[in-house]
């Protein structure tokens, strides 16, 4: 009876502690649910993530909006600072995309007059599987000419929904 009992407090333990890595489990380093206005030819950013390369970590977000935006994501720090100084009115050197795993243009929802981008699985988390720090943005101007902004166009009004989160220990 004894060695059931042990059996079974070992097989909980071992469900609880790998519960963290199937899904649910991490801290939330970065959390933002809010509406923001974007003014043509800026961004709305979340500066300086911090760095998850060792603990390893996920993200995962859902921006909507009325019109089409770009969201792009950053690792390097160079990179970012290239698209910055565009945002600020500066002419960069490049104009790098962002991560491509992370980084996209929105688009359209169906049966909505929405536009959408999101991690895959409509919002899912993804693994980061570069070092940081880490940059997001949701633009709304013409970096890399994927989307038109002109000067005079109308704010853009998104809903952001951003969570960075840090894996947990199991030790």
């Amino acid at each position: 009876m004894k060695r059931r009992s042990v059996i079974r407090s070992v097989g909980a333990g071992l469900v609880t502690v790998g519960s963290g890595c199937l899904g649910g489990g991490g801290e939330v380093i970065v959390s933002v649910q809010q509406d923001v206005t974007v003014e043509p030819g800026t961004a709305w950013m979340e500066r300086g993530i911090p760095d998850l390369s060792e603990s390893g970590g996920a993200i995962e977000y859902i921006v909507r909006a009325e019109r089409s935006f770009d969201v792009y994501f950053f690792s390097d720090r160079a990179d970012f600072e290239q698209y910055d100084a565009y945002i600020n009115g500066d002419e960069p050197d490049e104009t790098p995309p962002g991560n491509r795993e992370f980084s996209q243009a929105a688009v359209p929802e169906a049966d909505t007059a929405m536009y959408a981008a999101m991690t895959d699985g409509g919002g899912n988390r993804q693994s980061i599987d570069r070092s940081g720090p880490y940059y997001f943005a949701v633009d709304h101007s013409s970096y890399r000419m994927e989307n038109r902004v002109e000067e005079f166009d109308d704010p853009l009004r998104v809903f952001v929904d951003l969570k960075v989160i840090r894996n947990r220990s199991l030790i």
